[in-house]
């Protein structure tokens, strides 16, 4: 069982990332909220602060940070506003090429996100296979010292400011087997756009549709070994998922600290809504859900930090912890009353943005899948 006392090291992140997101993100959340206009000046004092590019380690300009460190770094982001979160993450699929990349890849691509320099995104998700991971149509055929490679991905974060997207494209037979993972620059020929997605939430990170047209890299642009694609994005399904927990908790986080602070002002029938005892138990059971997923979540970073991998704690710290998530979340725009269904109100933003935490890196009935499957050895 992990111990919840931080050290003064993981203190100090916490620190840092609460005052960035109280200073540089919270005055121009709602605005890049409602024109999805995505916050590149916001993104680059996060570069100049340090917190672009968390796990890279440290001899490629990263800060090396351990997994309990960057769920706190998530979470007090989070806590203000999950959308800018995912907006100014802009080191996506540098996990696998830290460890499967060669060291020309790791210097380029690791150090260019660190320092600002690049904007990565994950090409996985395609129109017809969203879970179905193993079923993926996008092709790389060999052709000499290239491969071309034809396909569509959607549901792409940073979609439209990414300068390079780690694409996973078959090579073999079927299955997860014939699967290998590229690095692919979205300056080649053939690369384009095909639209930008709009959703419910998470507007200031935008996500759009790629399409593949014969597009051509070349052959040392493959990260790690030709069809182990998918098992070396496997490796760190762990961490995304309890990367996912810390920013769903996060958000009831705040929703539960705005929801405190809210009815102790407001007032009712010449009385303070907190002095009411239906207020008073729902905001109990808020916090209750919120430490509930807090363990989960810190438990299951500390044995990833320890070496492990807590398969099943991931899987139930992602689901619960994104559940919890949009029912704190819709608590708090109930007790905040017709308030809480304006955009004036951040629990308004963050409501909306808690439907995409039971979606991604694994939907809700694949988490249960999981966790089953580790309890009943199947």
């Amino acid at each position: 069982m992990v111990d919840f006392s931080f050290s003064e090291a993981e203190r100090a992140i916490r620190r840092t990332a609460r005052e960035f997101a109280e200073e540089e993100i919270a005055p121009v959340a709602r605005e890049h909220e409602e024109t999805g206009e995505w916050p590149r000046a916001v993104w680059e004092k996060a570069v100049e602060t340090g917190l672009v590019g968390g796990t890279i380690p440290e001899e490629y300009g990263g800060a090396g940070l351990s997994q309990v460190e960057t769920c706190l770094f998530m979470e007090e982001i989070a806590r203000v506003d999950a959308g800018m979160l995912a907006a100014i993450g802009t080191e996506f699929g540098t996990r696998m090429i830290r460890e499967y990349g060669t060291d020309d890849q790791k210097e380029r691509i690791l150090r260019g996100v660190a320092e600002g320099e690049l904007i990565g995104a994950l090409g996985n998700t395609e129109p017809k296979h969203g879970s179905d991971a193993a079923s993926i149509e996008t092709t790389a055929e060999k052709e000499g010292d290239e491969y071309i490679i034809d396909g569509v991905k959607t549901f792409i974060t940073h979609g439209t400011v990414a300068d390079y997207v780690l694409t996973m494209a078959r090579t073999g037979g079927e299955g997860h087997a014939g699967i290998s993972a590229f690095i692919v620059e979205t300056d080649r020929d053939g690369f384009e756009v095909e639209r930008e997605i709009e959703k419910m939430g998470w507007n200031a990170s935008e996500t759009a549709q790629l399409r593949y047209d014969g597009v051509r890299i070349p052959e040392e642009n493959l990260v790690g070994t030709e069809n182990a694609g998918f098992y070396q994005l496997m490796e760190f399904f762990e961490e995304e998922r309890v990367g996912i927990g810390a920013q769903a908790l996060g958000i009831a986080q705040g929703c539960l600290d705005e929801t405190v602070e809210y009815v102790k002002q407001r007032s009712q029938f010449d009385r303070e809504l907190r002095e009411f005892q239906a207020v008073q138990h729902s905001v109990a059971d808020m916090a209750l859900k919120v430490e509930t997923a807090r363990r989960l979540v810190y438990d299951a970073a500390q044995r990833i930090d320890d070496g492990g991998k807590p398969t099943k704690l991931a899987s139930m710290a992602k689901l619960h912890a994104s559940e919890i998530a949009e029912e704190v979340a819709s608590e708090a725009v109930q007790l905040h009353g017709g308030n809480g269904y304006t955009r004036e109100y951040p629990v308004e933003r963050q409501f909306r943005h808690t439907k995409i935490y039971q979606i991604g890196e694994g939907a809700s009935a694949i988490q249960r899948n999981i966790i089953a499957g580790e309890l009943l050895d199947l």
